[in-house]
């Protein structure tokens, strides 16, 4: 293995073990200014990237001794941080999700133009490089704003998505925000933008859901004059209001497949044609979108464009809903009182224990949405312990047929001794888990799957609650 000594650039990873393949890329990449280091094998592979991290990687699906996602994946969890293309002669939207999800920045099928392969290796370079740059300040971008705040709670209970914002703002890949209503999807796509380089450039958020197809598409795409009745002068549309900025489309599953073919030239090309015009525009922005839709099952019914999907989803987030983060709701309820409360030129109100340990139990299917309109009721109201504020959660709280952490704690003083509302979570928290491991016998992905979190969360709590060492579980 030998890499041309009088290149000097950036070091590009290339593993392919086809070989005519192989040293195509080479030179194609070298001619660029790039050092390209050929590995055939993912024995290979792993021999190198185990011992140094290159700027790039280029690595193929389907490999002569092994499989080149299942490489990405031990990488990953290795801890490489290295952007990687992933390429294959097998095109499916399904690979396409598959690669991304095990932490791919970018997807080529087999056969690709030499300039797509230099456009995608530029653009994964540039977003490692912005990596670099933004981990550097990431103590500077600790979140303290009330957006920061409102999305990640006391405890942490968003933990993952906040450790993953930096990164996602450092590059231009688009993101999918994924969730039910009201658990901040918008919040999400603001701090993203407001730690990007973009920060300085608009922010435009459209509701895809809130306009009329005909509507939505002259408003994103904008019209000459003429276009239509009522065309009275060329109009520039929001896409093109964002140059330079972030485009964020909520809702996205709302949109029709007329808009949604326009806008995957937008994502592919980076420019747009005018409804009515000819002339073809060229923009520069990041597009985020956000849906509570379940995308896969509507792209696989003929609803949403699966083209579209993985290319909106290069970046998948999933926010839970407010009834899986029990233990981020007093923090929440503390942060919206001040907030509403400094609004309002007033002293916030102290909440009393017995409406938090309603506040627990309710399962708030408006999410966080619901539990700030909460709030501010209480402040409007002037206290937070008044039956008006109690008795809406008491009659709305669904019964259940199993104890839940939050359940746990709604107790009388004579069932339980008095202490802090955390550690009341947190001992209903660590009971939970004990007993879904116990259902299951010790096996964690079926533990998981009881407490309806994911086996990374479990893991997490395993060893936040010293539990491992209790139980003998492996």
């Amino acid at each position: 293995m030998t890499v041309d000594a009088e290149v000097n650039g950036p070091e590009v990873a290339l593993v392919e073990d086809e070989r005519n393949l192989r040293e195509l890329y080479q030179d194609v990449l070298s001619a660029r200014g790039l050092r390209v280091v050929p590995l055939e094998s993912v024995a290979a592979a792993e021999a190198h990237l185990s011992r140094h991290a290159p700027d790039l990687v280029l690595l193929d699906v389907k490999l002569g001794d092994g499989d080149g996602l299942a490489l990405l994946d031990r990488l990953r969890q290795q801890g490489l941080r290295t952007p990687v293309i992933v390429m294959t002669a097998f095109g499916t939207v399904e690979r396409a999700v598959q690669a991304l999800r095990a932490g791919a920045t970018d997807f080529l099928v087999k056969p690709f133009a030499n300039e797509r392969l230099v456009s995608a290796v530029e653009a994964a370079l540039e977003t490692g490089r912005r990596l670099v740059e933004l981990e550097l300040a990431a103590p500077t971008l600790a979140p303290d704003t009330d957006t920061g705040r409102a999305l990640i709670g006391a405890d942490g209970g968003l933990r993952d998505v906040a450790a993953l914002l930096p990164r996602v703002a450092a590059s231009d890949a688009t993101v999918l925000v994924r969730g039910e209503s009201g658990t901040g999807k918008e919040l999400v796509a603001r701090a993203i933008h407001a730690a990007s380089p973009r920060l300085d450039g608009p922010f435009v958020s459209v509701n895809c859901a809130a306009l009329p197809p005909s509507l939505l598409e002259s408003e994103l795409f904008g019209f000459e004059r003429g276009a239509f009745t009522g065309a009275h002068s060329r109009r520039k549309g929001l896409i093109e209001t964002a140059e330079g900025g972030t485009l964020f489309l909520d809702e996205i599953g709302d949109m029709s497949l007329e808009a949604q073919a326009r806008l995957l030239r937008v994502l592919q090309e980076r420019e747009i044609t005018r409804i009515g015009g000819r002339e073809t525009v060229k923009v520069d922005l990041r597009v985020i979108s956000a849906t509570h839709r379940d995308l896969d099952a509507m792209a696989a019914s003929g609803q949403f464009r699966s083209d579209l999907l993985y290319r909106l989803a290069v970046i998948p987030i999933h926010l839970p809903p407010l009834r899986e983060r029990a233990r981020d709701i007093p923090g929440l309820i503390e942060h919206f009182l001040e907030k509403h409360a400094a609004r309002k030129g007033l002293r916030p109100p102290r909440p009393d224990p017995e409406t938090l340990r309603r506040a627990l139990a309710y399962p708030w299917p408006g999410n966080v949405r619901e539990l700030e309109n909460f709030v501010e009721r209480a402040v409007v109201l002037g206290h937070f312990d008044s039956e008006s504020l109690r008795a809406p959660l008491a009659q709305k709280a669904a019964p259940v047929s199993a104890p839940a952490p939050a359940q746990a704690l709604v107790e009388t003083p004579a069932q339980a001794p008095v202490q802090t509302l955390r550690d009341a979570v947190a001992s209903a928290e660590r009971a939970a888990v004990i007993a879904a491991l116990q259902a299951a016998k010790g096996q964690k992905t079926a533990a998981a799957r009881l407490l309806g979190v994911s086996y990374k969360t479990l893991f997490n709590k395993i060893h936040e609650h010293g539990i491992r060492e209790e139980l003998h579980i492996g």
